[in-house]
């Protein structure tokens, strides 16, 4: 979820000891299981003012809060990402709010790294030992865990060699978490096509023992050509699969409240200016001025799409070798930058402006609205998953919590239909129709996702002239 290149902080003061009245409790806190308590949200540290202002605003649309401000460093100690006055009034609108705050920590190290670090059972323990000493020192509900660059920066080690180190780690927090009665979230790219493509490498089966949630960032589907960023047959998909190996009372829907912005040469033989071509992040809130007196439709995908093109006039310059820069921690993560979305450059670096040029260009956006949050939330729901959680508190449109707001009835009235038409004890993980999916997991694929195509058949997405908000 990070861009790339972020800026680092090293600990302060920020570690001090809690006051009593945030000391931990001696049970573990439950996530809220309110019926209107359905929608979780990260708060990234580059955008706390317009994350505390969503905490604020739909306190009882919300079940836990995410504040994704801690890095890890090389040798496995934390580090601060941001403002800590900042996290701080993040914190202190979550506490005023009555909400569980779960704190994310992503990792932030070099290529290699984590890997060496939860590899070693010293330096793993001690890696622990410094995420339990941060949860208890701050009165945090619980932490989760975004190690992303561990997927990616571990030259010359396959998966198969670092999925261990990674279980063993996972299973160690939980132990150490749980015994100070807090709980343990866990944040990974998705796996789907029935467990045959995706991110193998966080072994969902093998943790879900021991955690308390696993959240599927299920976004930046597409990258390099314009396209949707969360289709729904990838979302089913990826819900299959994970309803598969864990239990659905612990999963939850990672749902983006952005879209992207394209530019594209229209005709591939035109010379184009410097910078003409280029992507950027759209968020959810932001789109209708983007989308005024434009034609927009509803794509197959359930997001909304419009194009347009334009003629630009520009420098043209001679591009040079490109600079050398760290790799990204994920290969799509740089779009989700610093609220308000920011062009990606060229991938090659330019020379001073040499000569004028016109060009044709395409504009394409894909972007979710809050129609298409609600038919992923449907979907989540009606499969038994615990919720969703936003990328990112802050981004979303004002009308989402009111689209979502018959959830709750949506989801009593399904839960006492399932009820009704089950034997006890034997109720259905996904139903549609007459047709439902029984009995604990592992369940079939095969039959996971035929109830789940027909959940997406049935859905009544909004007609495809809505305009966007």
């Amino acid at each position: 979820m990070l861009s790339a290149c972020q800026p680092h902080r090293l600990l302060g003061d920020w570690m001090a000891p809690a006051s009593a009245a945030a000391q931990p409790p001696t049970q573990r806190p439950a996530y809220s299981t309110a019926p209107d308590h359905f929608v979780s949200g990260w708060v990234p540290y580059w955008s706390g003012a317009s994350g505390r202002t969503a905490i604020e605003s739909s306190p009882r649309s919300i079940g836990d809060v995410s504040p994704l401000w801690y890095g890890t460093t090389n040798d496995g100690s934390l580090t601060l990402l941001g403002s800590a006055s900042n996290l701080q009034a993040v914190v202190a609108a979550t506490r005023a709010a009555g909400l569980p705050l779960i704190p994310g920590i992503f990792d932030s190290t070099g290529a290699g790294v984590m890997s060496g670090i939860l590899g070693d059972p010293v330096t793993r323990a001690a890696h622990v030992k410094n995420i339990v000493d941060l949860v208890m020192a701050k009165g945090y509900d619980g932490i989760d865990i975004d190690y992303e660059v561990f997927a990616f920066d571990h030259p010359g080690e396959p998966w198969p060699a670092i999925t261990p180190k990674w279980v063993a780690f996972v299973n160690e927090l939980s132990a150490g978490l749980h015994a100070k009665g807090k709980l343990l979230s866990i944040t990974v790219p998705p796996v789907w096509n029935n467990g045959l493509s995706g991110y193998t490498v966080y072994a969902q089966d093998q943790i879900a023992p021991v955690i308390d949630r696993l959240r599927l960032m299920v976004y930046d589907w597409s990258i390099s050509a314009p396209g949707p960023i969360s289709p729904m047959t990838w979302v089913t998909s990826v819900i299959a699969y994970s309803s598969s190996v864990v239990p659905v009372s612990k999963l939850q829907l990672g749902v983006p409240a952005y879209g992207r912005h394209w530019v594209t040469k229209k005709n591939s033989n035109e010379t184009c200016p410097d910078a003409a071509i280029y992507r950027e992040s759209v968020l959810m809130k932001n789109i209708g001025a983007l989308a005024a007196g434009r034609t927009v439709t509803r794509h197959s995908s359930g997001e909304l799409t419009f194009s347009w093109t334009q003629s630009v006039t520009g420098p043209r310059t001679k591009p040079v070798a490109p600079p050398v820069v760290p790799p990204a921690p994920f290969p799509v993560t740089a779009v989700n930058g610093p609220a308000g979305g920011g062009s990606l450059q060229p991938a090659l670096r330019l020379t001073p402006p040499s000569s004028q040029v016109t060009c044709t260009v395409q504009h394409t956006v894909f972007v979710p609205d809050a129609f298409s949050v609600d038919q992923r939330s449907d979907t989540a729901q009606a499969a038994g998953w615990r919720g969703i959680i936003l990328w990112a508190f802050g981004y979303e449109s004002s009308d989402l919590y009111q689209v979502l707001a018959s959830w709750g009835a949506r989801h009593a009235r399904l839960s006492a239909d399932r009820r009704s038409a089950l034997p006890p004890g034997n109720p259905p993980r996904i139903r549609c129709g007459h047709t439902a999916v029984h009995g604990p997991v592992p369940v079939s694929r095969n039959r996971l996702m035929e109830v789940i195509a027909c959940l997406v058949r049935t859905s009544s997405p909004e007609p495809a002239h809505r305009s966007a908000r």
